[in-house]
């Protein structure tokens, strides 16, 4: 009796432990919206004589931005940004409204590991055409205070910025 009990509580065991293991192997589905939390606050970039600063802040499960380059404290560019979750592609749209242009930017994010985010552009004709541009961007947070940020045009890195964390 106690031979057949030890046998079983064995069998048992290796059933769980086996099933455990094969649920540690699952790949879970990253949290879109979660991981956007992440570039809360004032982001700042320096080259040279040029500055970029990035503002977001919390809006709905997504953020509103801020955004502005300036040459030797002059504002060269400025615009707003905002940047919503959506359910069914599992992505975040953007829209960016420029101070000086007439004209409205639309992207598409999402988060492909914990700490990389891409980003394309997207050019919408109307709501069945919506095209892709040759614009893409990737943001791979290195720190909670620090991202790297490369900027490519027909699939060539064109900028390569680091953006510290002011706030």
């Amino acid at each position: 009796m106690k031979q057949f009990f030890l046998t079983t509580m064995i069998v048992v065991s290796l059933v769980l432990g086996t099933n455990g293991i094969h649920a540690q192997t699952t790949e879970t589905q990253l949290n879109q919206v979660e991981l956007l939390k992440q570039y809360f606050g004032t982001w700042k970039s320096e080259y040279k004589d040029t500055t970029q600063m990035f503002v977001f802040t919390p809006y709905t499960k997504g953020m509103q931005g801020s955004y502005k380059v300036m040459t030797k404290g002059k504002i060269i560019y400025q615009c707003k940004q905002l940047w919503a979750y959506d359910k069914n592609s599992d992505k975040i749209l953007g829209m960016q409204f420029d101070k000086s242009a007439l004209g409205v930017a639309v992207y598409l994010c999402w988060f492909s590991s914990k700490n990389v985010n891409e980003t394309v552009g997207l050019i919408i004709r109307d709501p069945e055409h919506i095209e892709k541009t040759n614009e893409q961007w990737k943001e791979e947070f290195k720190s909670r205070d620090l991202f790297i940020q490369s900027h490519m045009v027909n699939n060539k890195t064109v900028s390569v910025r680091t953006f510290m964390r002011v706030k």
